[in-house]
């Protein structure tokens, strides 16, 4: 959101300059992203007054114009259609940088004294575009009348427009008053608010404004007012609008498009001669219905869509933009304005359906407040009323079935002690909540905050405790080192098994892959039974999860089991290789009901396809694997994991009649074994067995003898490494030497390496020398040199004992 920094400052006095003030505002939550300057190049370049204008001696087109700007009294030769006497202009001197207004790419040009048909020009009256305020280069911009004259016009005109990024929670900060509601708590001034009007004081036409649904409409204010005028904005307000992003278009458009940048709140202005009942009804669209937007486009309406009607036809999309059809014009008298609260996941949906993004779908997809509406309703009011003087007020109806509840959260005192580390007192705490419009009262120890509607943020004490904590600033909080017992270092246990089984199917020859998270729906259908979906038993039935908004529109579910998504890898595989080895590990989603969030247990499934490859002299014919090669991968990693299986016959429609089982692991099924059905294997274009398997490896894990025992311990005291070179006859086995190297270590030893061997002339005919490297741990203490010395001592008398084997030097 771009801010324009004068204009901020109608709102809340500000001190600082503004690179202090985003820096303060960033360190408060609302991160400032960057910084442009209006003016920073305009040197040498006055706001001056014109004191006569006069033909040119020599050219038609051109004219002088004599120009003071306090001690600097010159004649400019120019061009300028606009140009008059009694108007203040900007004036720049020689010497002065300014945009080239007839270049088509960015040029500047240092400004120089010249004679203009033979008329000297010592300075320039300046278009928008040489000062880089726009592109309009036809006329001189003229300043308004209380310019200061002879004021440098950086410092009447110049400003810093500040880019804040407004995250999706902090909807009541997208504003220029929200803004400065923070700037306010943050540099402890006053808020200033916008005038509105009060339109309790017009009429009430209850019958106006009709929601059909109520659900999606929170709120509807309509106000009809007559004898507008269709004219450019006054300068100050088309300033505003381009600083901070936005074309100006006209005065009517332009109050629209300022109070949603000032408050907020988007509203729309409907030529009420175009609304065939005078009326606006709210309800759903309904299918096959069109509507062409204001961008001229023909759009598809559904009835998950909210529209607004005149009750007879179309005339807007709700939250999103209106219809060409009751487009404001230049003859346009009477208005009816529109200021609604409209549902946040409707508005995000239809905006993403119609691929249609406004700055009124921005605000409404983040969810605004109710009580906004009217408030924003207000101040355009007071708006055209002030540049349309010859309008009135003819009527007005405030549509809310349901106003929102007033909300307050309590809280112990002790609460910000406890979370925050440090003691803020009781009579700073009250001042930060009351600058932040949260009507704080104290009754014992209780602190009990009235949350403004516009607060959706604040819910429980925490929030509470954080909006202290970022406006008296974080850097308050003292850089204390951490005290107490260091934690016990646990890694997570799924971790650390899907870990282990990728170290042995890898040994087992598999490849890893990776597929999709979602699937299409013949997919699932192909591996189903009425029973269950896939393949795995324990898979409640219609358990399949839908997305409402799928990525790819033909892989619109998540994947109940992975072996549907590996068959088409095998397919594709088998096209340039003899075999296929393929597994993965990942999650599977399984349905919990309407409303509940899926499960997401984790599996590894694997496919074995294709002819052995391997060359065995043993074996020279290549066979087919088959589901024996796939049970001894179950096998290999239940092996490795402790497991003790179990295999039950399985029928099931997607495997092979007599070649399929369901895995167990006491009485608990923890997945499926079998060769993939010759049929089903025909539709993925295969012709050679496919064996396949898929496991639940959350019942896995809870099915692992020692769970922990997978967790990699982390010793408390550093290990320390001694290497031993060990002279023995030849004959002695190394399994001898590392066994009496142990029995000599004692528990100290926790770790051994055999590393090098060595034969030769230095160790004498008939021996060998054997290098092991030994680790040395104790659980509760580091150990000492004078230990370690004794362990070597008595680790060279058991080895003289029991192999007459010595110590190298």
């Amino acid at each position: 959101m771009k801010v324009p920094f004068r204009w901020l400052g109608e709102y809340v006095d500000i001190d600082v300059s503004p690179e202090e003030f985003a820096r303060r505002m960033t360190m408060a939550g609302l991160e400032a992203e960057k910084i442009d300057y209006v003016g920073d190049t305009w040197d040498k370049v006055y706001v001056a007054d014109v004191l006569e204008v006069s033909p040119h001696p020599d050219a038609d087109r051109l004219v002088l114009a004599d120009v003071e700007a306090g001690e600097h009294r010159l004649t400019v030769v120019t061009g300028a259609p606009n140009i008059a006497a009694g108007q203040k202009v900007a004036l720049a001197l020689a010497g002065a940088k300014l945009i080239d207004g007839y270049a088509d790419e960015l040029k500047y040009k240092t400004l120089k004294p010249g004679k203009i048909r033979g008329i000297t020009s010592e300075g320039m009256v300046c278009s928008e575009k040489e000062l880089g305020l726009s592109d309009e280069h036809e006329g001189i911009v003229v300043l308004p009348d209380d310019a200061p004259v002879g004021v440098p016009l950086v410092d009447y005109l110049g400003d810093a427009i500040i880019e804040f990024e407004i995250t999706p929670n902090l909807v009541h900060a997208f504003s220029m008053v929200g803004i400065a509601r923070e700037a306010s708590a943050v540099l402890g001034t006053t808020l200033r608010l916008p005038v509105q009007a009060t339109l309790s004081d017009y009429p009430a036409r209850h019958n106006l404004v009709t929601i059909d649904a109520p659900d999606l409409n929170a709120r509807y204010v309509g106000v009809v007012i007559d004898g507008v005028r269709v004219e450019p904005s006054p300068g100050w307000m088309a300033q505003r609008l381009a600083r901070a992003g936005v074309r100006p278009v006209n005065n009517l458009v332009d109050i629209t498009n300022y109070v949603l940048l000032e408050m907020g709140q988007p509203l729309h202005a409907f030529d009420l001669r175009t609304l065939g009942t005078g009326k606006i009804v709210v309800r759903r669209g309904l299918d096959g219905e069109t509507i062409e937007t204001l961008d001229h486009r023909k759009r598809d309406i559904d009835e998950s869509m909210l529209m607004i009607t005149d009750g007879e036809r179309s005339v807007g999309i709700a939250g999103v933009m209106g219809g060409v059809n009751t487009e404001v014009t230049d003859d346009t008298s009477c208005i009816l304005l529109e200021s609604a609260t409209f549902d946040m996941v409707n508005i995000r949906h239809t905006s993403r359906t119609l691929k249609l993004r406004t700055d009124a779908s921005t605000r409404f997809e983040r969810g605004l407040d109710p009580e906004l509406a009217l408030a924003a309703a207000q101040r355009a009011v007071a708006l055209i009323l002030e540049l349309c003087p010859g309008a009135t007020i003819v009527s007005y109806d405030d549509t809310y079935p349901q106003p929102v509840a007033p909300r307050s959260v309590s809280m112990p005192m002790s609460r910000f002690q406890r979370v925050l580390g440090i003691e803020i007192g009781q009579e700073r705490i009250v001042d930060v909540l009351t600058r932040l419009d949260l009507q704080p009262e104290i009754t014992g120890d209780t602190l009990t905050v009235a949350v403004p509607t516009w607060r959706k943020d604040i819910s429980i004490p925490e929030d509470v405790v954080e909006e202290v904590a970022r406006i008296v600033g974080y850097a308050e909080l003292p850089a204390t080192l951490p005290t107490g017992k260091s934690p016990v270092v646990e890694r997570d246990p799924m971790f650390l098994l899907e870990r282990r089984v990728r170290s042995v199917l890898a040994a087992g020859g598999m490849w890893e892959g990776r597929s999709y998270a979602t699937i299409a729906e013949d997919e699932v259908a192909r591996w189903s039974t009425a029973s269950s979906i896939a393949l795995t038993a324990t898979i409640p039935a219609n358990a399949t999860v839908r997305l409402l908004n799928p990525v790819n529109t033909e892989r619109p579910l998540l994947r109940p089991s992975l072996l549907p998504s590996l068959l088409p890898a095998v397919s594709e595989n088998l096209k340039h290789q003899a075999e296929v080895r393929l597994f993965e590990i990942a999650h599977v989603f399984w349905g919990n009901g309407a409303g509940q969030l899926p499960s997401e247990p984790s599996h590894l499934a694997g496919v074995v396809a294709g002819r052995r490859t391997t060359l065995d002299r043993f074996a020279p014919e290549s066979t087919e694997m088959d589901f024996w090669d796939a049970k001894g991968l179950v096998d290999s990693v239940a092996s490795r994991l402790g497991l003790s299986l179990g295999f039950e016959r399985l029928v099931h429609p997607a495997l092979h009649p007599g070649r399929a089982a369901t895995v167990t692991t006491g009485d608990a099924p923890i997945g499926v074994i079998g060769e993939v059905h010759p049929s089903l294997a025909a539709d993925f274009g295969i012709d050679v067995r496919v064996a396949a398997f898929e496991l639940n490896l959350d019942a896995v894990l809870a099915a692992v003898p020692d769970a922990q025992g997978i967790q990699v311990k982390a010793d408390p005291f550093l290990p320390v490494e001694q290497d031993f070179s060990i002279v023995v006859d030849t004959s002695t086995p190394a399994a001898d030497v590392q066994h009496a190297l142990l029995k000599g270590a004692g528990p100290l030893a926790t770790g051994i390496t055999l590393f090098d061997v060595y034969q030769g002339e230095a160790i004498g005919e008939g021996k060998k020398s054997l290098t092991f490297r030994v680790t040395f741990t104790a659980p509760d203490r580091a150990l000492t040199d004078k230990e370690l010395e004794k362990v070597r001592k008595r680790i060279e008398k058991t080895l003289s004992r029991t192999l007459s084997a010595s110590l190298r030097g």
